[in-house]
């Protein structure tokens, strides 16, 4: 199995095929696991593994493997209160199939380039395309945080901010999206700035009662 052909269709896949950021950095994380195997046909990994690798219940793990199953992405044996076993379907030779015998192969259609922009965008898909590198798990499950806290559409802005200005790396991405303004106010996810209180906002004064020896507080 090759790893960055398996990525590189994945992502393709992904162009026709709509899955969740958590569904997908599942996928990731197998693919980095069955790596450090030697590409197993079948490799075993506890769910413990999986769902504290994901930030996630095990019962949302659960859901997301399914859904992986469901689109033919993977295999699962489960063990009982052992770790399963997993297989990955490789995307690798999908395209590549036989002609029937005695039947002409067709010829293949010229195909116009599609501008890049036309294509459907997402976070991962934009990475991959514009950033120059391979979507590693940990780039793949930092940019699913960033959709969590901030919204698919905030998170491509800024990927393509960072692409004009020739930034184009995940911490500084981050740093745009999380950073304070405004002196100490901090943005939420709609991109609105919380101001903190100050410190002496709420407290009452003292001023000194002359000739007594006392003070008087001034609510």
């Amino acid at each position: 199995m090759n790893y960055l052909k398996e990525i590189n269709g994945f992502m393709r896949w992904l162009e026709t095929t709509e899955l969740k950021p958590t569904t997908q950095a599942l996928w990731f994380h197998l693919m980095d696991i069955n790596n450090g195997c030697a590409w197993k046909d079948w490799f075993t990994v506890p769910n413990s593994r999986l769902y504290s690798r994901l930030g996630v219940s095990e019962n949302t793990m659960d859901k997301h493997r399914d859904i992986l199953m469901k689109h033919g992405r993977i295999e699962y044996k489960p063990k009982g209160k052992a770790a399963g076993s997993y297989r990955i379907i490789s995307l690798e030779n999908k395209a590549n199939i036989a002609p029937v015998p005695d039947e002409e192969p067709e010829k293949p259609t010229e195909e116009k380039p599609t501008r890049q922009e036309d294509k459907p965008m997402n976070p991962f898909v934009f990475f991959e395309s514009h950033f120059g590198g391979t979507l590693s798990p940990i780039n793949a499950e930092k940019i699913n945080q960033m959709i969590d806290d901030h919204g698919e559409t905030r998170v491509i802005e800024v990927m393509k901010e960072a692409v004009e200005k020739d930034r184009k790396s995940i911490g500084w991405v981050s740093s745009v999206l999380y950073r304070p303004i405004n002196k100490g106010g901090k943005q939420d996810a709609k991109g609105n700035v919380r101001r903190g209180v100050r410190k002496n906002e709420g407290q009452s004064k003292v001023t000194p009662i002359f000739g007594t020896g006392r003070l008087r507080r001034n609510v």
